[in-house]
């Protein structure tokens, strides 16, 4: 998604201007002038990155008590994976 997003940031960039195309060369892409409009266009905005507000419970014991006390479901998300998508860490 960065890849992604810086590549839309260029674009955007030399299509409004802020940026010459590529074959004027790239010591013109990024002046002090220009940065804070690209550093605005590819840092995360509100509306992205909406999970890490979520006040995530990490103790399945602590989960299940506030559970039972708001009568609410308790959702369990695990990643499964080799231990390098694991948020929490391995044992």
């Amino acid at each position: 998604m960065t890849i992604a997003k810086l590549s839309i940031a260029a674009s955007l960039a030399i299509s409004i201007g802020m940026a010459a195309p590529a074959d004027e060369g790239s010591k013109a892409d990024l002046t002090p002038e220009s940065f804070a409009k690209l550093h605005a266009l590819i840092r995360p905005q509100d509306h992205e990155w909406r999970h890490l507000r979520v006040q995530w419970i990490t103790d399945i014991i602590a989960a299940r008590r506030k559970a039972v006390a708001e009568d609410k479901p308790v959702i369990v998300l695990y990643t499964g994976g080799a231990g390098y998508n694991e948020p929490l860490g391995v044992c």
